[in-house]
């Protein structure tokens, strides 16, 4: 149950890690996109990889962020669709079923995406970079979400 648990927070940190790398639906500017590289940049760095193993897993990251923009443009507009489709009077409810199963593929493409991409640079990992990748991956995703949590203390003043 614990790794299921531990599995599922690092889905939802990688998803929302790409959604501010993705301007469309994570509402990121072009900075934080860079920002993010930046970062994750960093991250690997700090594992003290090889410099080939370091491309490798630079390059995977570009494979799937390339990949996410395609999915996250279906996502934005199975939204876009499904918003339009609940502002009728009277929705069509086989119309509003086929819209979620729309936006529910998109979704499950996107988890899909980010599971592709962890697992394709884990396996360019020893079992100990491995390790270290994800502990550092887990104190960076939880920078962010305390940083987030800050953000949004200061607006609700």
């Amino acid at each position: 149950m614990k790794g299921k648990a531990h599995f599922l927070s690092v889905v939802i940190s990688l998803i929302l890690t790409g959604l501010f790398l993705v301007p469309a639906l994570g509402q990121a500017k072009e900075e934080e996109g860079a920002r993010y590289k930046e970062q994750k940049g960093q991250m690997i760095k700090e594992l003290k990889l090889a410099p080939e193993k370091e491309k490798a897993i630079l390059a995977v990251e570009d494979k799937y962020a390339r990949e996410r923009q395609e999915i996250i443009a279906g996502v934005k507009k199975a939204n876009d669709d499904l918003q339009a489709a609940l502002a009728a009077a009277n929705p069509d409810e086989a119309k509003l079923k086929e819209l979620v199963s729309a936006l529910t593929a998109n979704q499950d493409k996107m988890f899909a995406s980010f599971k592709n991409q962890r697992d394709e640079e884990l396996s360019l990992m020893t079992p100990a970079e491995q390790a270290k990748y994800l502990m550092v991956l887990g104190q960076w995703r939880q920078k962010m979400m305390d940083k987030r949590d800050q953000e949004a203390a200061g607006r609700k003043k």
